[in-house]
């Protein structure tokens, strides 16, 4: 397979920086982000169409909160822009349901690990797409937990391109019975760094720790999670993202570093009122005091600056995009 280039924008920007840049031209800030992340994905566009293996199949991976779906829809518009349309694939139809999949060691559905998934079933889309052009994809209810039974035609003929997002989706079981990968491209995306400050060793907020703020948010307005549940669960979502992602990281053609450095000044923000949910003698009351007190220390930004086609608006919501 061709490697296109593991390389990815980073930034060295510290607390007292972005609390700065924050202050003096918040608009400035969030736009310049924006446009530099924009910037990424159509460059990475540009890249596929241009490897001189014809791509017609983009599995896309990366740990929860990373911004899959959101990359996803932009990669498959600035695809479109160049003349080859995309159609996107969620790995998440293909879960087998809460009564079919492993059980953690509490006794709660797992369904961070990849044999919650029907595994057979990705790998004959991937196979009848690269061969045939087009595919049935499953359908799920998230309500129920469950699979609908039903299925939906998907077609990349006429030089259309399929791009399949999941956290598995590097994973190299769903496709190594495939006769040849050579139209397969392979993406990695996630926050790849964490954000500093003066006067502390190591990171004042961890790379994982931002994902979790973008989860902590969005998981209580969308899907009714409180803080405690978010964070309670957070162990085992590392630990499977550890044991399932972290190995196959590195076999992507493309790494994308998906941090907004602006991010915090939203995030960060709103998840003080809902850690202030968390009630003294909660097991993780002490840590979600601990977020709190770091939280407050960068300075808020108005939603109302992040774009309605910004990845972010995939956690705190109005965006552009369905999901």
């Amino acid at each position: 397979m061709i490697n296109l280039g593991n390389s990815y924008r980073r930034y060295a920007l510290t607390v007292d920086k972005i609390n700065e840049f924050a202050r003096i031209n918040p608009r400035e800030f969030v736009d310049k982000a924006e446009q530099a992340y924009r910037s990424d994905v159509r460059d990475i566009a540009r890249r596929i169409l241009e490897s001189p293996d014809k791509c017609r199949v983009v599995m896309l991976a990366g740990p929860s909160a990373s911004g899959k779906t959101t990359t996803a829809k932009m990669l498959g518009e600035e695809l479109s822009k160049l003349g080859s349309d995309a159609e996107i694939i969620s790995m998440d139809n293909f879960y087998l349901g809460e009564a079919n999949v492993p059980r953690t060691h509490d006794d709660k559905p797992d369904f961070e690990c990849i044999e919650a998934i029907n595994i057979p079933e990705i790998e004959h889309c991937i196979e009848e797409l690269l061969k045939n052009g087009e595919c049935d994809i499953p359908t799920f209810n998230f309500a129920k937990s469950e699979p609908t039974g039903k299925y939906v035609p998907v077609s990349i003929k006429g030089g259309k391109i399929a791009i399949i997002e999941g956290i598995h989706a590097l994973n190299p079981i769903f496709t190594e019975h495939v006769g040849s990968t050579s139209g397969i491209k392979k993406i990695y995306i996630s926050v790849k760094q964490g954000i500093h400050k003066s006067g502390v060793k190591g990171y004042f907020v961890t790379a994982c720790e931002l994902r979790l703020l973008r989860r902590l948010v969005r998981d209580y307005k969308f899907r009714g999670s409180t803080a405690e549940h978010t964070i309670g669960m957070w162990d085992n979502v590392l630990l499977g993202e550890k044991k399932y992602i972290v190995p196959y990281k590195y076999s992507g053609d493309i790494t994308i570093n998906s941090i907004h450095i602006y991010e915090p000044c939203i995030t960060a923000s709103e998840a003080v009122g809902i850690l202030s949910q968390v009630t003294p003698g909660h097991p993780e009351y002490e840590y979600a005091q601990d977020l709190i007190k770091r939280a407050k220390m960068f300075e808020p930004i108005s939603e109302s600056m992040v774009p309605s086609d910004s990845l972010m608006r995939e956690f705190i919501g109005k965006g552009k995009y369905k999901y």
